[in-house]
């Protein structure tokens, strides 16, 4: 599963042309598998439109050739409704020939997306692509401490309304924080900056 960007030119134009004018014509002639999901949580309501493409004989080949397994093409709706405030915004994906549902691509798009989200808090919290260190398995390592590292910060209840960034920060310089987070000492901690 990758999602389409625009520094992929040509790829983004022909998917995007095919979602729009597939829209247009309402599907005529064309395979298209979709599945919406409504979900209710903190005040907005959240509805996921996905569609999904498997037959691809009218791309181009060379675009075909150019991505090996390419099997489906995908596009993600999702509209938010926060009060009365609503955004609309449209994703678009190419998937290997994995992918036969539109179900599972719902899916695998919302794990792709819990993995992107992932690497973003450990990139803003931890600086992770900042990180230099490429001497055996160093990079390795330190990858795995920050993942251990963040796992216990969203496990605390202590100082859940302060930022991962503000709670490390707290760890580095509260011992008695520092070791409750890894279970050292049991919780007792008032800690505070």
């Amino acid at each position: 599963m990758l999602s389409v960007k625009n520094n992929q030119k040509g790829l983004a134009e022909t998917v995007v042309d095919f979602f729009v004018t597939g829209e247009k014509l309402g599907w005529r002639g064309v395979d298209i598998q979709g599945e919406t999901t409504v979900e209710k949580d903190h005040g907005r309501l959240e509805t996921r439109r996905s569609l999904l493409a498997t037959d691809l004989s009218w791309m181009e080949s060379a675009q075909r050739e150019a991505w090996k397994n390419l099997g489906a093409l995908g596009m993600i709706e999702t509209t938010r409704e926060t009060g009365e405030k609503i955004s609309v915004e449209q994703r678009y994906f190419i998937a290997s020939t994995g992918i036969k549902t539109v179900g599972e691509f719902a899916r695998s798009v919302r794990a792709h997306w819990a993995v992107e989200s992932m690497h973003w808090t450990l990139d803003v919290t931890f600086r992770e692509d900042a990180c230099r260190v490429r001497k055996d398995h160093a990079a390795r390592n330190l990858a795995s401490v920050r993942k251990i590292v963040l796992a216990l910060f969203q496990q605390d209840p202590l100082f859940a309304d302060r930022s991962l960034r503000r709670r490390r920060v707290l760890a580095s310089r509260n011992s008695a924080y520092r070791e409750e987070l890894l279970g050292l000492r049991p919780r007792t901690s008032n800690a505070s900056d």
